[in-house]
């Protein structure tokens, strides 16, 4: 009869990090979600109205304009233009405003806006980005998304609610 060897401890060490290693890729590891950028310009709700984004243009922003600590940015300005498609007309009251970086990074601000739609009318209301870095290994890198909520009622006294996302790249 043979007697079975048994492997050396030095072999069992070495089998303990790779049954770790095996152990841990069962383990579920969650990523930070950023922002989603959309492929192109969204519009959501626009109810009787057309809307579209025209005259799109990115600059890098002064170093005046840069927050503190900041060392590259960029602005976009963009003109919102909203067509009456029904015969009613529209009078806006706000706009809230949601800037999100790809990182991550989300600005909020509501504007007041005394902007009104015609019946039949067209009516241009230009709106403005802006998106920085601290890091200085990669200020060039500045991409996000806007979302923009335009609060208002029709000359119905129907609440408007139209959203508008834009990418910013």
């Amino acid at each position: 009869m043979q007697m079975r060897r048994r492997p050396p401890r030095a072999s069992w060490l070495l089998c303990l990090p790779v049954a770790l290693l095996l152990a841990g890729a069962g383990c579920e590891y969650h990523l930070r979600e950023v922002a989603k950028l959309p492929l192109q310009v969204a519009v959501e709700n626009p109810g009787h109205l057309r809307v579209a984004v025209v005259g799109t243009s990115k600059r890098p922003l002064a170093a005046a304009e840069l927050p503190p600590f900041h060392h590259a940015g960029s602005r976009w300005d963009y003109t919102v233009r909203f067509t009456d498609t029904s015969g009613v007309g529209v009078q806006f009251r706000e706009v809230q405003t949601t800037v999100r970086s790809l990182t991550g990074v989300t600005a909020t601000r509501t504007i007041p806006l005394a902007s009104r739609v015609e019946p039949q009318g067209t009516t241009p209301i230009a709106i403005d980005a802006f998106l920085s870095s601290s890091n200085p290994e990669e200020p060039g890198n500045l991409t996000g998304v806007q979302e923009l909520v335009f609060l208002g009622r029709d000359d119905h006294g129907v609440p408007v609610r139209v959203i508008v996302r834009v990418p910013l790249e």
